[in-house]
């Protein structure tokens, strides 16, 4: 199958394939798709898919949503620093256009004193188009700054975002928890 021929539904198969063979190893699942995305980041996405409210950005498309897993397309604004957050479910980043300063955590403490998180950084790097990055629990935990105005990502979710997230601030070792839809956060 070519590039040009590759399809939305044919992403959103993949994915399912491999979510159906792997279940929550969101590691395998990753390595599934790799393929898959590749030949969606190859396309033109410009001018498809349907807006939709974004949880810390102001342009967002659904690309595919089925109401168990959604693909979309996000306009990351340059500079904008996105907390490190959860979501409760996996979540994978692929760099379509621009640059991504991405950082995966994972939380240290056990979470039994409200109030205190304690994260560690296990993957900080600036991704470029083509490459990809997943959260997945226990390692959900996750920040970002688009560091190019052009920088655009195809986003998977393999589940719903819980409402309720945790939102961290490593440097005062702290967290809270707020809902995007209703509190601002960023």
């Amino acid at each position: 199958m070519s590039e040009d021929s590759y399809t939305m539904r044919d992403l959103a198969q993949a994915v399912q394939a491999q979510m159906v063979l792997h279940g929550k190893d969101a590691a395998k699942i990753l390595e599934g798709i790799r393929e898959p995305v590749s030949n969606i980041l190859n396309s033109d996405l410009s001018n498809i898919g349907v807006m939709r409210e974004g949880n810390h950005i102001e342009e967002s498309r659904y690309l595919y949503y089925d109401g168990e897993m959604s693909i979309t397309f996000d306009h990351l604004p340059e500079g904008k620093d996105i907390p490190p957050h959860d979501h409760g479910i996996w979540e994978m980043l692929a760099i379509y256009s621009g640059q991504l300063h991405h950082t995966v955590y994972d939380r240290e403490d056990d979470g039994s004193k409200e109030g205190y998180a304690k994260l560690k950084a296990i993957d900080d790097r600036v991704l470029q188009p083509g490459e990809m990055s997943m959260v997945a629990p226990p390692a959900e935990i996750h920040s970002f700054t688009a560091l190019t105005d052009d920088t655009w990502s195809v986003t998977i979710v393999g589940g719903k975002y819980k409402l309720d997230r945790h939102y961290y601030d490593p440097a005062n070792s702290s967290c809270r928890i707020a809902n995007p839809k209703k509190q601002k956060v960023v």
